[in-house]
């Protein structure tokens, strides 16, 4: 009998608006929530609580987890490819066992509900826009990309998602979690962790929902180890939810190309993941200043009333496109301004950002020497 790792256990087995879980894996604890509004149910079901568990436990060795209640047919078989695609983006990773369960093979569902993890931001707003004959909620996950502590930012975000909910006619489902703290031990949130909090706040809505939309970040042409991911995403499926990774097909500046014919949506905007002081956009950071690229592309970045900064040259040419995502968003920046003739400063600041050296790796290797400099001074005397 293989050790577990993980050993799960929750207060849930009715349909409540907080679930508490308790995930002890091999001698760390982690006391995990999640909280909606009184007017949506969390079903606090097993396919959400081995999406939490997944990735730390094969982190840890892999071993078992152990859970009770009852897991879906469909989502259990695909955990076996899930496992396949999370050991070859990291092969120190062990496959884990899942024991104290049973499966069964759910009817598909029966409601018509439709929902779409919502942010505010490019992808979002553009999978939102695409759909929104179709999408009915909009999901607000509090306490992953907006710290919990920041509750002057929340409230700014949820007034606006809601203005936007009003103006399409849209529900808006706010769900609270701390669950951040449990992949962030463990995982790479970007690279890893992110998908599968989405998958396990989903299946918290199952069985409301038959179908939820998971925004892509990047395009066909640049796909790569990424925690939200087309050929991942899906796999989190049961009989009864549907995820479907969308947006693949566009490029940022596409994206943007669609959210500019929409005054609520250049009213609404927001990209920043620093947010100094719980400023809505700081105008500066860069996924700042290439979302304000994107808008200056389409004749929009005037309109854009979420961004009191112009756009800078300088801050432009202090971009560091050390990641392949960075490089990829600058990429398609570049090709859009050079396909319509666009800003000559801008087309040769971006390719400056591309051709620079990582600068951040020559101050590594300039600290290296150094040290191995005063090492040799010190034998030396």
């Amino acid at each position: 009998m293989i050790d577990p790792v993980c050993i799960i256990s929750h207060n849930s087995t009715e349909p409540s608006s907080l679930v508490e879980v308790v995930f002890q894996i091999v001698d760390k604890k982690f006391n995990i929530y999640f909280k909606s509004d009184e007017n949506t149910l969390l079903s606090g079901n097993a396919e959400a609580f081995l999406a939490c568990a997944l990735l730390p436990s094969m982190k840890m060795g892999g071993g078992q987890i152990v859970t009770k209640g009852e897991v879906s047919h469909k989502f259990l078989s695909a955990l076996s490819t899930i496992q396949d695609i999370y050991c070859t983006w990291q092969p120190s990773f062990k496959r884990t066992e899942i024991t104290g369960i049973s499966t069964l093979k759910h009817p598909p569902s029966s409601q018509k509900r439709v929902g779409a993890f919502f942010t505010g931001g490019v992808d979002s707003f553009y999978t939102f826009l695409k759909h929104h004959d179709e999408i009915t909620d909009l999901i607000f996950a509090y306490g992953l990309d907006i710290k919990l502590k920041d509750t002057v930012l929340r409230k700014k975000v949820s007034k606006k998602i809601h203005e936007i909910a009003s103006e399409f006619g849209k529900n808006v489902i706010e769900i609270e979690t701390n669950a951040l703290e449990l992949f962030d031990f463990y995982v790479n949130w970007g690279k890893l962790g992110h998908g599968a909090a989405l998958a396990a706040i989903g299946h918290l809505l199952s069985p409301s929902f038959h179908r939820i939309y998971i925004p892509s970040s990047y395009t066909y042409s640049h796909l790569f180890p990424w925690g939200s991911h087309p050929i991942l995403d899906p796999l989190w499926s049961s009989e009864t939810l549907e995820f479907i990774h969308d947006g693949c097909e566009a490029t940022r500046v596409e994206k943007v190309a669609l959210l500019s014919k929409y005054d609520i949506a250049l009213h609404s905007l927001r990209v920043c993941w620093t947010n100094p002081y719980s400023v809505y956009n700081c105008g500066k950071c860069e996924k700042c200043i290439r979302t304000m690229i994107n808008l200056k592309i389409n004749n929009a970045l005037n309109r854009c009333t979420t961004f009191s900064e112009e756009l800078d040259i300088k801050q432009v040419k202090k971009i560091v496109a050390n990641t392949e995502g960075t490089r990829a968003f600058i990429q398609e920046n570049l090709d859009a301004l050079e396909k319509n003739n666009g800003d000559e400063k801008l087309r040769k600041a971006l390719i400056y950002v591309l051709n620079k050296p990582d600068m951040p790796h020559l101050k590594r290797f300039r600290r290296k020497i150094k040290n191995h400099i005063k090492q040799i001074w010190k034998r030396i005397f």
